[in-house]
Formats: structure tokens, C-alpha cells, sequence
């Protein structure tokens, strides 16, 4: 049986742009070039790394080429795989303009990652169903419809690069459960699509409808990428919590096991997000305050990942 292969996923400061329940948020790799951030990651022995799309949104476009080549170097040089490029961006809208810039954006980061030469984009359904409420402006079949049609028209696009793409099943969005997934699948019909599984997201939100196993072995070999990360709250975006590994509902050696169950052979991306905007309505720590600090980050979540059923085994 294969191990679970660990990526480390790298975020720009302030992300989500002015995003209230995120914040104006900064880490310490934060305004670091890529580069310097895969050197670090290789030295931390992960397998793979993973881009959230704005850290690429921000560079120049003079300095879009030597990045280009730099990443590229990089990974030949460490043995470096690109995982994933994260483009969360707007599939579904009452706002017809902001559904076409969204499908824009996720065809532009298809672009950097044939150009870099990352495995797959990755979205959630934004800008929400259950939550923000959308229903209250369009029908669930309109949003279906939307989600659909957006789907099949990045897939087709990236299929012309060899590039997957991943919907993320994550809450307050119309995919938001096994069947909701499944369904998606079903009905975009492509061979490039697949499901990105959110760990925090199955416990709070999957897991009180179906076992953790299950739903995995549900998904089966339609799981692309599986965002690692520890999670509190309620299955709605705005009392949903990210927590340091190990202080939230995540069984993380269940989770191990359910993939393994399905012989996954993808890439497990470190996803640290409580360094953003915590406290009663934030997506970071409940207390307020998270870890920043992302060469901590990197060294203890892979050991206590590692403890727990995932990375190389241990010789």
C-alpha cells in the first residue's frame, strides 16, 4: 500500500482580499518569493507543495517568467511535485458579470499551472448557496445549472493542457454533502473533474450524515486533493473554525485510513488557515489568535500528521 504523500500549501498575506471573516491577515512566508518558499518546503521533507492562486496573481508581469523558471528549476532539482493551484473564485451568482470574471480567473490559473506544471486547479462552488444565502435570489436549479455549466466550460479548457480540475465539497455551498458531490460528477461528465476532500469539512459538516469511510469510499478514485487541516463549528462558512491539528473534531488516523482504504495515491496538502482572522466570526483560531509562523507550521503539522498514519513511514 502506497503512503499518504504530504504537500504544504503556501498563502500570500491577505488572501481573500477584504474579506471580513478572514481579515487583512499576514504569515511569515507571506510576502516571500515562491521560490524561497519551495526550498523551504523541500528542506522540511514534504513530497509536494500547493499555491493558493493570489500568491501568483501577485507577482508582475515582468516578473511572471523568471518565476516561472524558477519554479520549474526547483522542482526538477528537489524532486518537488506542484500539487494543486487553489483558485477559490465564483461559479455560481445572481450577478451575471461576477460568475464570467469568476470562470475567467479559474481559466487564468489554468494557464500558471500549465505553465508551472501543477496537477490540477482547485475550487469551491463560491459564491455560496446555503451561505451566504443565495436562495433568497436564485432557484436551487439555476444554481445546479450554474454549477454545471461553469464546471464543463474550465474543464474543456483545461483539458486542452492536460490539467485537471477539483470542486471542492465544502459547506454553505450546493455541493456540500456526498450525494451533492456525486451528483456533480454525474452530471458534468468529464474525465478531468474531480473532488477535492476537505478533512475539516468531513467532520463538521459530512460527517453527520455518513461515516467517515463511507463517504470516502464513495468518492473512491474521484478524489484528487485532500485539504489537511483540524476544524470546529457548524456546517456553515461563518461558524466554521480552523484550529491547530488535534483541538478540533478531526480524527486524523481515521482519515488516514479511509484513505488508504480507497488506495489514494494523490497528494495531502497541509492547509493551515487559522493564521487568519479568528475570534466569534472569523475562519482562523476561536481565541483570536493563530499560529503565524509558518516554519513551525510546516515542521509540526508533518510530525503530527506522521504520528497519526500520514507521510512516508517512518524506517
Amino acid at each position: 500500500m502506497s503512503h499518504l504523500k504530504l504537500s504544504f500549501e503556501i498563502w500570500p498575506n491577505m488572501p481573500w482580499g477584504r474579506l471580513d471573516n478572514c481579515g487583512p491577515a499576514s504569515n511569515s512566508w507571506g510576502d516571500k518569493p515562491l521560490d524561497w518558499c519551495l526550498e523551504r518546503i523541500a528542506d522540511y521533507g514534504y513530497e509536494g507543495f500547493d499555491v493558493v492562486y493570489p500568491k501568483i496573481m501577485e507577482l508582475r508581469p515582468h516578473e511572471y517568467d523568471d518565476t516561472v523558471k524558477k519554479v520549474r528549476t526547483i522542482m526538477e532539482k528537489r524532486n518537488l511535485a506542484f500539487a494543486s493551484i487553489g483558485c477559490h473564485t465564483t461559479f455560481v451568482s445572481p450577478r451575471y458579470f461576477d460568475r464570467e470574471n469568476g470562470i475567467a480567473k479559474f481559466k487564468k490559473a489554468i494557464d500558471s499551472a500549465a505553465d508551472m506544471g501543477a496537477e490540477t486547479v482547485v475550487t469551491l462552488i463560491g459564491d455560496g448557496y446555503y451561505d451566504p444565502p443565495l436562495y433568497n435570489l436564485i432557484t436551487r436549479k439555476t444554481a445546479w445549472d450554474q454549477v454545471v455549466t461553469a464546471t464543463q466550460e474550465v474543464a474543456d479548457y483545461a483539458k486542452q493542457f492536460n490539467i485537471d480540475v477539483s470542486i471542492e465539497l465544502i459547506q454553505g455551498t450546493i455541493i456540500n454533502d456526498i450525494p451533492s458531490a456525486l451528483k456533480l460528477l454525474e452530471l458534468v461528465d468529464r474525465p478531468n473533474v474531480y473532488i477535492c476532500v476537505d478533512v475539516g469539512t468531513f467532520y463538521t459538516t459530512v460527517k453527520p450524515k455518513m461515516p467517515i469511510k463511507e463517504a470516502i469510499q464513495k468518492l473512491g478514485d474521484r478524489i484528487k486533493v485532500v485539504h489537511v487541516k483540524d476544524e470546529v463549528g457548524f456546517p456553515n462558512i461563518i461558524q466554521s473554525q480552523h484550529v491547530w491539528f488535534g483541538g478540533g473534531y478531526v480524527d486524523f488516523a481515521e482519515m488516514a485510513d479511509a484513505l488508504k482504504s480507497i488506495n489514494y495515491k494523490h497528494f495531502n496538502a497541509v492547509e493551515w488557515e487559522a493564521w487568519q482572522a479568528g475570534g466569534l466570526f472569523g475562519v482562523g483560531e476561536p481565541s483570536g489568535i493563530g499560529l503565524s509562523d509558518f516554519d513551525r507550521v510546516a515542521v509540526e503539522a508533518k510530525e503530527y500528521l506522521e504520528e497519526n498514519g500520514w507521510g512516508k513511514p517512518a524506517k
